[in-house]
């Protein structure tokens, strides 16, 4: 395994007789680039300066993900749902449940006494996927009609990297954690994969589409790009 001193990082060459095609790959703030085992260094040098900037735009992602303080499930701890602030609130009752009024994430356990922070992650998880089911189909729904398209089917589920995708059967999916972004980040990235019904890439076309429904998409996607990290439990 050899290094390549990029702008500002180092990218790791990891080769592979098996591979037919580059890939770069970012985890825990370190840079690899997956290639053939006989590709000339020269190509790889190239393909990595190309990528620079988008190899940065994810480190420095990454570095706000290990940045942001882990949650502890407390009374008064801040959530984030449709962008706005909710403060969890702890009462007992009868079994676990959550509901929300206002800005409170209210949750109920049998006993306030003890150590309730597992099942309280697990009601805030299992809230957020059903309010995200609900939210973005129902926004799939509304915008598929304008954009004229048809997904096949609209599936919830949780990603490491990336907010959604668009299969070539149409099939939507989307990272529930965006149901905690403000709506018109929700709804770009509704847009954003519908469009790709249309166009199975990111042509100047697409982005035409995208930005005939979302006209402030750039300024959206930055957002996303700036904050996504911020979109945890």
């Amino acid at each position: 395994m050899t290094a390549i001193l990029g702008n500002g990082f180092t990218a790791e060459i990891i080769r592979s007789s098996k591979r037919t095609s580059i890939a770069i790959k970012i985890s825990k703030g370190q840079v690899f680039v997956m290639v053939p085992e006989n590709l000339n260094r020269a190509t790889i040098e190239l393909l990595v300066a190309k990528k620079s900037r988008w190899i940065k735009e994810k480190l420095a992602l990454q570095q706000e993900i290990f940045a942001v303080k882990p949650k502890e499930f407390m009374a008064g701890e801040v959530f984030s749902y449709l962008g706005k602030n909710h403060v969890l609130k702890i009462v007992s009752g009868f079994y676990p449940a959550l509901t929300r009024h206002e800005d409170e994430l209210i949750v109920s356990v049998r006993d306030t006494r003890v150590d309730n922070a597992k099942i309280i992650k697990q009601l805030l998880i299992k809230w957020y996927k059903q309010q995200a089911q609900q939210v973005l189909v129902e926004k799939s729904q509304h915008y598929a009609k304008i954009i004229g398209v048809s997904p096949s089917s609209v599936v919830i589920k949780a990603f490491k990297s990336r907010w959604g995708s668009c299969s070539i059967k149409s099939v939507i999916q989307y990272n529930w954690k965006i149901i905690m972004a403000p709506e018109p980040i929700i709804d770009y990235l509704v847009v954003h994969e519908l469009c790709h019904i249309l166009h199975h890439n990111h042509s100047p076309t697409f982005w035409k589409s995208v930005g005939k429904y979302c006209p402030n998409y750039k300024e959206q996607g930055a957002w996303l790009k700036l904050n996504g990290a911020k979109l945890e439990i």
